[in-house]
């Protein structure tokens, strides 16, 4: 009788020690240690190779710019003729002048226009690789600390297993129970370790994505901060709209290109007229004439002016194309901003039905399954229930824990999705250590 008593105490604090680990499990907050979500955005905006590389195309675009508002060259015309091969009277002519086109209909400043306009697409295709890069960064980020605390319970369960394969074991021994109990208990362990595994695999693959964003090889190890965000309402999904009206980078790429439009067909149009080319020019020549002595050379200055006249060719077909790409535009920024509004309204409302569902699980879920566990502790010390129960109650509450994970890391990606949509992310990002590398051009 001593004994049974003895191994029914060690069977209350195993019960009780699965409560306080299945308790422990589920908590929000951690010792925080690593780099937060805003240190390793930072980093990947920083370092992130494809990033790096696309910010040359600014460079490009100012070079263009740089182009656009410069003259054509000017032109040496030289030209002479001779009577040497005829008569060889010693008459000829020579001329050398300078001729220079200059725009007469403010086609310099409309090219200038188009081309920093190109600068600040440039800047917004940017800021738009910019955001889709720390919506990856963000996304993985969540998933490997979701993933951490999926291990910590699996890694928890299978030392509560291994007590309670040890404890059926003896039981076993004692003749109290059946070889069922141990390979009860034994499967579950093993069934968790196989879980475990296959989260680790998990892990290692999020974590090669994540050093890949970041410019670093797969293998490189990283330490990031497990504290999850506090899971509480949003902001108004008007709120949210009109915030992402007015931080989407890819809107405001589609009204520069709205902006670029209409600079192109003002471009259009002053290219109606032709540059005017105007010559200035020193003669010097000298006739032969018959019967009389020879002549003395004579010198003239000459001045050309070239006037194109725009009656066959008067731009046109590119004025019609330019005024359609801007109808074109116009209607891409109704499209877009509905789509903005919709994307929005459809994260937010998945973001709080599984803070909803969060919330259930901490309010009624997860403490109805600790109830059991402990109802099943009573049970078992006053001899009414089996180990075998024990155990189901142990893989209900386990199951509990990792459903509510599982939609904690869904909770979690659809808040990410959600700021992604807003453009809450890239906001006020500045990487680490480092200025913003690239300012837009002040207004014209």
């Amino acid at each position: 009788m001593s004994l049974l008593r003895i191994k029914r105490t060690s069977w209350r604090r195993l019960i009780v020690f699965i409560g306080i680990t299945l308790l422990g499990s589920v908590s929000l907050a951690v010792n925080a240690a690593g780099l937060t979500l805003e240190e390793v955005v930072g980093m990947a905006i920083r370092d992130n190779k494809d990033l790096q590389a696309a910010r040359y195309a600014v460079e490009a675009a100012r070079a263009r710019l740089l182009q656009a508002g410069l003259l054509p060259n000017p032109r040496l015309e030289l030209s002479g003729k001779s009577d040497s091969i005829f008569n060889n009277e010693g008459e000829y002519t020579a001329n050398v002048g300078l001729s220079q086109q200059f725009p007469i209909a403010g086609r310099i400043a409309r090219q200038k226009d188009v081309a920093q306009a190109d600068v600040a697409l440039a800047l917004a295709e940017i800021n738009e690789a910019e955001r889709k890069l720390v919506g990856d960064v963000a996304a993985s980020f969540y998933r490997i600390l979701a993933l951490d605390r999926q291990i910590e319970v699996r890694d928890r369960l299978i030392g509560v297993d291994q007590q309670l394969a040890e404890v059926a074991r003896n039981r076993f021994r004692a003749a109290e129970v059946s070889e069922l109990d141990v390979n009860t208990s034994q499967l579950e362990m093993q069934r968790l370790t196989q879980e475990r595994t296959l989260l680790l695999s998990q892990r290692a693959t999020q974590l090669a994505q994540l050093n890949q964003l970041l410019g670093q090889s797969a293998a490189q190890p990283l330490a990031l901060d497990n504290t999850l965000p506090t899971i509480e309402p949003l902001p108004s999904l008007m709120e949210a709209q009109q915030r992402a009206l007015a931080l989407r980078p890819d809107l405001r790429f589609a009204l520069l290109n709205a902006d670029r439009a209409r600079a192109d067909l003002a471009l259009a149009r002053a290219q109606r007229w032709e540059d005017w080319t105007v010559g200035l020019g020193v003669e010097q020549s000298r006739l032969a004439v018959q019967g009389a002595p020879p002549q003395d050379r004579g010198r003239a200055l000459g001045l050309t002016l070239s006037v194109p006249l725009p009656l066959l060719n008067k731009n046109q077909g590119r004025i019609a194309e330019a005024a359609t790409v801007g109808t074109q535009a116009a209607a891409r920024i109704e499209a877009l901003k509905l789509n903005i509004e919709n994307e929005v309204a459809t994260t937010y409302a998945e973001t709080e039905r599984l803070r909803s569902a969060l919330q259930q699980y901490q309010q009624n879920i997860l403490p109805l399954g600790d109830r059991n566990v402990r109802l099943a502790q009573q049970g078992y010390n006053q001899g009414l229930v089996s180990v075998l129960e024990v155990v189901q109650a142990q893989r209900q509450q386990s199951e509990l824990n990792i459903s509510y994970l599982n939609t904690l890391d869904q909770y979690l990606q659809a808040l990410m999705k959600q700021r992604l949509a807003v453009g809450d992310y890239t906001a006020n990002v500045t990487p680490p250590d480092q200025k913003p590398p690239y300012s837009e051009p002040k207004g014209k």
